[in-house]
């Protein structure tokens, strides 16, 4: 019909590739270091390449040759420009999120529920606040009531976030961590009716105002280069500090080589967190095959993370 019109329409006008976005201020102190550090490698490349003495062993060459080329690719990608999204208005429809990118979708879903069960059911939110156990759990999305009961164990993000939510209202909670296509083909089999003295609080609207303009905006949406540029710094690190501790000639370059092995657990922890989210692909299992991959570098559990992370 008519919607499905202005959603074609609007998908439509959609472009990738729209004007420049201005790089946030924290991007560019970020960037900065970056430069600083590459800068640092390549005075110590040049000191090592002009150093009077015996050659160095193959393993100090090879770590030596994996810090340059991480340098060199970092440098290479901080030249890439920023793009952002056009704009595209449309009041009667919502932004979501699917598969890692901006989509325009109906707010309610459908409903699968049972036609001989008559009229649509009503519920108040001290009725629904009843259902707050793992045992007999219901939530509200949007002003619905839905009973997930039979679904907590089989919930990716653990049953701990359910049970916190339990018989409250998750719309904004529900909408931070599931896609457009869990409100399409999931929570139908779940709906149980409507709550009738369901309400959105001025403050509460005005953050979903902000959340659906930075969907809008497309800023949700996951720019691979980003990562890439992620890996060549994780990898400068990671082998800058085996080469200033392996290859270092004095105890100042080797204790210098374990601090930046320090940094690059502390940076590395980020991406894990991204991963952990399922934000950097938006494929939960390959999200998750990624992450237990990098957690065996820091000792961390990937699934106790989540269980317990997912909830606060």
């Amino acid at each position: 019909g008519g919607r499905g019109r202005r959603l074609q329409t609007a998908v439509q006008r959609q472009d990738p590739r729209g004007a420049a976005m201005k790089l946030p201020l924290g991007h560019g102190a970020l960037a900065m270091l970056h430069v600083v550090c590459c800068a640092t490698c390549a005075s110590v490349e040049i000191a090592r390449a002009i150093r009077v003495g015996m050659p160095d062993p193959m393993y100090i060459r090879l770590l030596r040759w994996g810090t340059a080329s991480a340098a060199v690719s970092l440098l290479v990608q901080l030249v890439l420009s920023f793009l952002g999204l056009e704009e595209n208005e449309d009041k009667e429809l919502t932004w979501r999120e699917d598969e890692g990118k901006t989509k325009l979708v109906p707010l309610l879903p459908q409903s699968k529920g049972n036609k001989k069960d008559g009229p649509t059911k009503k519920f108040t939110m001290e009725e629904v606040a009843k259902h707050n156990k793992k045992d007999d759990l219901w939530m509200i999305v949007d002003g619905m009531a839905y009973d997930v009961t039979r679904y907590v164990d089989k919930h990716p993000g653990g049953a701990l976030p359910m049970e916190n939510m339990a018989g409250k209202d998750c719309t904004d909670v529900f909408a931070n961590y599931h896609a457009a296509k869990v409100y399409k083909n999931m929570l139908p089999g779940y709906y149980v009716g409507e709550v009738s003295d369901y309400k959105v609080y001025p403050h509460v609207a005005d953050f979903r105002r902000v959340r659906q303009e930075l969907l809008r905006r497309g800023l949700f949406e996951t720019d691979m280069r980003f990562y890439w540029k992620m890996a060549s710094w994780h990898a400068l690190l990671f082998f800058g500090a085996l080469y200033m501790s392996l290859g270092g000639a004095s105890t100042a370059a080797r204790m210098g080589g374990a601090a930046v092995m320090g940094i690059f657990w502390q940076q590395l922890a980020g991406i894990g967190h991204d991963l952990g989210h399922s934000a950097v692909t938006h494929v939960f299992w390959l999200d998750h095959l990624i992450a237990s991959a990098l957690a065996s570098l820091m000792g961390l559990s990937t699934c106790w993370w989540k269980r317990n992370h997912n909830t606060h």
